[in-house]
């Protein structure tokens, strides 16, 4: 409405610089002007004197005049037309310059948390730029949280990383310093090894941390025969089973084909059954299981264990989320469950979780091309 608002005032405007034209044409131009109109519309034209003044008598040619009207009201409101437009672009113009002042200012002073006044035609526009600056401050805190859990992190893996080190060290010193029985050294190779192992888990977890959201992997993807693939996984982790007397469960059909990137996949399925092996009552069955679909596969894991609540099953698959916070040796960095959503994500489908009395599924569903 204030456009056309506009627009009207400039018509008014151009209609009065048009009638000043014509009472200058008519004053100042008077002789020139009046000879045009005698030579155009006037035949057998004749001077004679009227009143004390000079006249042109002659006969009056009505077409001609017509045509002459004619032309002057094309000219007139093309010329109206130039005015208004011209005018219209330079005020508009104008109040764009204006607008994006006015822009530059309330960005300015919204970016260092003051309140601007209050414009109401502007008010979309200050929502808008509010809302991107509440989004900017959520990122913010998110990456200065996850930076926060990844020090904190990387300072206790550092402090449990002494632990075996300094074990190790002692082992070896008492072995190369002194003589023990052949038994005490056997029970001292054993010790070394398993330090070792933690050593060696605790070194994986600091190259998770610093690996982890820094690269682009490709995926290499290929029709993987699943009970091979599985057989293959759980015969490397059947020595973790021993301490709780699990044992793993695999059902599915022959001929199931997984299409995934192979080493990918097996990180995926390595840090579920690695997981559910964690928190496992003992003497239980960690069930897998697989079935396929017309356009989709779904890869269940299933185990017994501590009760999950609502609240936790959203955190778990949070970046650095630990549910075991006392830091003891089975607890990692809390990014296995977080990779291994990524990596079903990167491959189209998508990882979940349930739980319900202590009995706790993870659901993968991988897309079948």
């Amino acid at each position: 409405m204030k456009i056309k608002k506009w627009k009207w005032n400039y018509y008014i405007l151009a209609f009065f610089i048009f009638i000043g034209l014509m009472l200058f044409i008519d004053f100042k131009l008077e002789g020139t002007v009046a000879e045009y109109f005698e030579r155009q519309i006037l035949f057998d034209r004749e001077k004679v004197l009227f009143v004390g003044m000079d006249r042109t008598r002659g006969t009056f040619y009505w077409p001609r005049l017509k045509y002459i009207l004619k032309d002057m009201v094309i000219g007139g409101f093309v010329l109206l037309e130039m005015v208004v437009y011209f005018t219209s672009r330079y005020s508009q113009n104008k109040e764009r310059k204006k607008i994006i002042a006015q822009l530059e200012q309330r960005i300015s002073l919204l970016s260092k948390g003051e309140v601007p006044e209050k414009v109401q035609e502007l008010k979309l526009i200050d929502s808008e730029i509010n809302e991107i600056r509440r989004e900017n401050e959520l990122v913010k805190q998110e990456i200065l949280m996850a930076m926060s859990k990844k020090n904190d992190l990387v300072t206790y893996l550092a402090h449990d990383l002494k632990t075996p080190l300094t074990s190790i060290v002692g082992y070896l010193t008492i072995l190369d310093e002194s003589e023990v029985p052949e038994e005490v050294r056997q029970d001292y190779i054993k010790k070394l090894l398993e330090k070792s192992y933690r050593m060696e888990d605790l070194t994986n977890q600091f190259f998770d941390i610093t690996r982890f959201s820094l690269q682009e992997i490709p995926l290499n993807k290929s029709l993987l025969d699943a009970e091979f693939f599985l057989e293959q996984l759980t015969e490397e982790l059947y020595p973790l089973l021993k301490e709780k007397n699990l044992k793993f469960d695999i059902n599915l059909t022959p001929n199931i084909k997984i299409y995934a990137d192979g080493s990918l996949f097996a990180r995926v399925l390595n840090n579920l059954l690695k997981n559910a092996i964690a928190y496992s009552h003992k003497d239980s069955v960690i069930k897998i299981k697989v079935e396929m679909g017309k356009c989709s596969m779904q890869l269940f894991v299933e185990n017994d264990g501590d009760v999950i609540s609502e609240q936790e099953l959203k955190l778990i698959f949070e970046k650095f989320y630990r549910r075991d916070q006392s830091r003891n040796q089975s607890s990692g960095a809390g990014l296995g469950l977080a990779i291994a959503r990524e990596i079903v994500q990167k491959h189209q489908g998508s990882l979940e979780a349930e739980s319900q009395d202590g009995h706790t599924v993870f659901i993968i569903t991988l897309p079948n091309s």
